[in-house]
């Protein structure tokens, strides 16, 4: 990885906007120096490249428990008159051969109820909003967070790192970060978390107790069910059909003594009165019928053999009216035959007839007549025998026979009458009667309760076994957990003590190099080979221990400041080794409080090789006068940080303190 670029805009003391190029000539000359006083912003480039690599997961040396929010807005420039600020970081990085450029540009503003910050990144020159999205996971990759202060460090407080307490803390946190332990002692958490839910799970079982509950209940209801219809075959049994059967009796004995009659006697005396009324009708029918053509019918033959002697009066008549025709019409067809020349014998033969024709008639003519009658008479007479006559023996038949049947419905109901009984002969069995129905209807009514709760208790008991039903299967698949739980509890057990070996192993076996590397760096820095002869970690508490020529421990009274200090940098130099990842390194105020021989050592021994790319940042006490000279074959490029009292800003330019040339 090789930092290209820095760009600020009203970043901190940074005011407009400041473009420093990074890249190193590549000619064997890995350093970038920067000159500043102290408080002219050199600590603020080194917080602007993890802020812009990190954001809100950024180590920042002055954010000093503050909000993300409240240290963006405290980034801006103050004198700038804008509350917009920017930072830029391009990089190269390649994996596999293959080079990727990159350029990061993180800025905000205020908005909403602070400021809102917005993250950009371009990847070989082309905008990859998924991977802006996906950073924080993207930087993992190039220099993960939890590593960064190997390579990006304050020179100062490097010194920290040689007591035993802090020299555990960075290994034990380098060890787990290069190893990746961080990851294997998160799952060891998370399998403890895990443990303790199951083991709290287990011990929150009240399936049983309700499985107990639902049986009781149900035991209970199937007693009551039990008793109930027991009850209701005794209240049948025992009461009903007795009363049912007494009932019985009651009602022949009433029926018996007339008891249906006299339940019927006001029908009955209406119905009587309805066929009085009816038989008088039929009878007055008749009456009217009597006083027109019924009387006839008693002179039915009189007055056949009447129309048939007015039928032969009227032949009689009709014959002496023709016969005193007949004599001049018979002569006068008999002169007409003999003027048409019809011969003698056929003409005296039509004579003979003729005569005796008119013979006939001549005696038919010659009856007497006795009724003589007139032609409305005779009319009259023909109307009563084709018609009115049958038409009043049709009527009077259906009459008659209504007539009968009245008289018999009103002797059948005068009857019925005579036979009701009265009110104190059936008193006794109607009063008998109506008490047996009504203390049946009682007793119903109570079978018919009983009838319904036994129903409800049949559906509350189908209820309480589906209830039962699912409480049984739950418990069954609960069990079925129970016994998954205790399996797995089993084998996070064994998991963790997997964890534990393979923790412990891989520590061991890293050890020894990180061992061997940070020995090798510290011997490098010191130049003294056989003042320490071993270095030990210890692979639990990461403890750090040195041995001297004589196989003694060194103690920590037995180093100078200087030499701790150095054995400091040996243990970042050495873990950056470890590492194995080609990152640029930056330190700031290098040199610290070392003395002369021993900041020889680091501008001779550890800047030049720190790194392929190697940023420091001096104040006009360190990097100067001989150091100076000593680290310039090494200067790629150099810059000074000059403020401005009246603006309050820095503003960054080529060159070193004097505005001499470094490089």
């Amino acid at each position: 990885m090789i930092l290209d670029e820095i760009v600020l805009h009203n970043f901190g003391l940074y005011a407009e906007r400041q473009a420093v190029a990074l890249t190193p000539p590549g000619d064997g000359r890995p350093i970038v120096l920067f000159g500043g006083l102290n408080g002219h912003g050199k600590t603020t480039l080194l917080d602007a490249m993890q802020l812009c690599l990190y954001g809100a997961h950024a180590r920042i040396s002055n954010r000093n428990g503050l909000s993300y929010q409240d240290y963006l807005s405290r980034s801006v420039h103050r004198g700038s008159g804008t509350r917009e600020a920017a930072i830029e970081l391009s990089f190269r990085h390649t994996v596999d051969g293959k080079e990727d450029r990159f350029r990061l540009h993180r800025s905000w503003r205020p908005g909403g109820n602070g400021y809102r910050e917005h993250f950009e990144v371009l990847k070989n020159k082309k905008r990859d909003d998924g991977l802006a999205e996906h950073w924080i996971t993207q930087v993992e990759d190039l220099i993960p967070p939890n590593i960064a202060n190997l390579f990006l460090f304050d020179g100062e407080q490097a010194e920290g790192y040689a007591a035993q307490d802090s020299s555990m803390r960075l290994i034990g946190t380098a060890i787990h970060n290069l190893l990746g332990l961080d990851v294997v002692d998160q799952l060891d958490k998370d399998i403890q978390t895990y443990q303790r839910r199951k083991r709290g799970e287990e011990k929150d079982d009240p399936s049983r107790g309700e499985i107990e509950k639902a049986e009781a209940s149900l035991k209970k209801l199937r007693e009551r069910l039990s008793d109930l219809r027991q009850e209701q075959a005794g209240l049948r049994t025992n009461q009903i059909d007795p009363a049912r059967k007494a009932l019985r009796a009651a009602e022949n004995e009433y029926r018996k003594l007339g008891g249906e009659l006299y339940e019927k006697r006001v029908e009955i005396e209406r119905d009587l009165a309805e066929a009085e009324r009816a038989l008088g009708d039929s009878a007055a029918r008749l009456r009217d019928l009597a006083a027109g053509d019924l009387p006839l019918l008693v002179a039915g033959s009189l007055l056949d053999a009447v129309r048939e002697r007015d039928l032969s009066e009227e032949e009689t008549r009709r014959s002496r009216e023709v016969f005193a025709i007949l004599g001049t019409r018979d002569e006068a067809l008999l002169e007409l035959l003999r003027e048409c020349g019809i011969g003698r014998d056929d003409i005296d033969a039509v004579a003979a007839y003729l005569g005796a024709d008119r013979e006939a008639r001549r005696e038919t003519g010659a009856r007497g007549t006795v009724l003589d009658l007139p032609p409305d008479a005779r009319a009259n007479l023909r109307e009563i025998l084709d018609g009115r006559l049958a038409g009043t023996a049709r009527v009077v038949g259906g009459e008659l026979e209504r007539w009968r049947k009245d008289g018999v419905r009103v002797e059948h109901l005068r009857t019925m009458r005579a036979s009701v009984p009265g009110e104190d002969t059936i008193a006794a069995a109607v009063r008998r009667r109506d008490r047996l129905i009504a203390k049946i209807a009682v007793l119903e009514a109570e079978e018919a309760a009983m009838k319904s709760e036994t129903e409800r208790l049949v559906r509350e008991i189908e209820r309480g076994e589906q209830a039962l039903s699912r409480l049984l299967e739950a418990d069954a698949k609960e069990e079925w957990l129970r016994e998954d739980r205790r399996r797995i509890l089993r084998h996070a057990a064994h998991a963790r003590t997997t964890l534990g070996a393979f923790r412990k192993v891989v520590i061991e076996r890293h050890v020894r190099r990180i061992e061997q590397l940070v020995l090798d760096s510290y011997r490098q820095l010191l130049r003294k080979a056989s003042f320490v002869t071993r270095l030990a970690i210890h692979p639990e508490s990461f403890a750090l221990t040195l041995y001297g020529r004589d196989g003694s421990e060194l103690g920590a009274e037995r180093l100078s400041a200087g030499e701790r200090q150095l054995l400091a940098i040996a243990l970042l130099w050495g873990l950056a080794k470890t590492s194995g990842r080609p990152l640029p390194t930056a330190i700031d105020t290098p040199l610290g409080r070392l003395d002369a021989s021993h900041r020889t050592h680091l501008i001779e021994r550890y800047f030049p090789f720190a790194s392929h790319q190697v940023l420091l940042f001096s104040t006009d006490e360190e990097i100067v006068g001989t150091h100076l000279e000593k680290l310039r074959p090494y200067v790629g490029r150099s810059y000074r940080l000059d403020y401005d009292d009246a603006s309050g800003s820095t503003w960054i330019a080529e060159g070193y303190f004097g505005g001499v040339k470094a490089v």
